[in-house]
């Protein structure tokens, strides 16, 4: 047998070895995502299905999870054939869900739902309020702030995973102090709290030097008057400076037309 038959044997061989693997048809897909809503904490358990010329093969595939505005993204690596959980952490967006499973240049996307969580936790440190967002929706209620027997309102929008902090300002001395939303409370009794002249309430910490007190207002600070002179809008500027150069313009007019009929006047 020459070399040119050997080579062509040869070629022969590793061409039928590596046929099967071209034709190979591979499918995917994932069963056991529950239709109903997952809440917080739960785990999802799933199984994905790879099927190679029809029939079940074990291997390892990538599986990706994501929220509608990809906020979050979770990316695992399972194998196939075997049941499979990704937990749900306490910070994942409510709404739909995709799960994805990908091998090789296959993948299959499948849906599912998690539910809206509204959790809160008010924490008073020393003079401090912290309004921390547990859930996984931003959270919009107002809160009343009751110290002493001075009640406040103030309305919150915290994103999801945020916190606010507020410091909490009265005349100085020892109070009785409840948070609530209606649904979430918070009391402590004797919390030493630091005089701010007449003002009782809160201020937003990120705030403080530009817009002041949140929702509070003591008429007889100078200080805060004085602070408030400083942070006149812009557009009242503009629209003063544009009566200014009316009235100019005016005048200028009127001299312009005393000119024009004082001859006349004096004949």
């Amino acid at each position: 047998m020459n070399k040119r038959v050997k080579c062509n044997l040869i070629f022969i061989v590793l061409l039928m070895l590596m046929t099967p693997l071209a034709l190979a048809e591979y499918t995917i897909d994932i069963s056991g995502l529950e239709s109903e809503a997952y809440n917080l904490g739960e785990d999802i358990n799933f199984k994905v299905l790879l099927l190679e010329d029809g029939n079940l093969i074990e291997d390892e595939v990538d599986i990706k999870i994501a929220d509608a505005l990809n906020r979050r993204e979770i990316i695992e690596e399972v194998t196939s054939g075997q049941n499979s959980k990704i937990n749900i952490e306490n910070n994942f967006p409510s709404g739909i869900w995709t799960m994805t499973a990908s091998y090789l240049n296959t993948s299959i996307d499948r849906t599912f739902t998690i539910s809206e969580n509204a959790e809160i936790e008010f924490i008073i440190e020393k003079d401090n309020l912290i309004i921390r967002n547990k859930g996984n929706v931003r959270y919009t209620k107002t809160i009343q702030i009751i110290i002493g027997d001075n009640v406040n309102s103030y309305a919150q929008n915290i994103g999801v995973g945020k916190e606010k902090i507020l410091k909490l300002v009265s005349p100085e001395g020892i109070y009785d102090i409840k948070i609530s939303d209606g649904e979430t409370t918070i009391q402590r009794q004797n919390i030493k709290l630091y005089g701010t002249g007449n003002v009782i309430g809160a201020i937003d910490i990120d705030l403080v030097g530009y817009t002041g007190f949140a929702g509070v207002d003591d008429p007889r600070s100078v200080d805060q008057r004085g602070a408030s002179l400083k942070k006149i809008p812009s557009t009242l500027i503009f629209i003063f400076a544009v009566l200014f150069l009316a009235i100019l313009v005016f005048i200028e007019r009127k001299l312009s037309k005393a000119k024009q009929t004082g001859p006349y006047e004096n004949n």
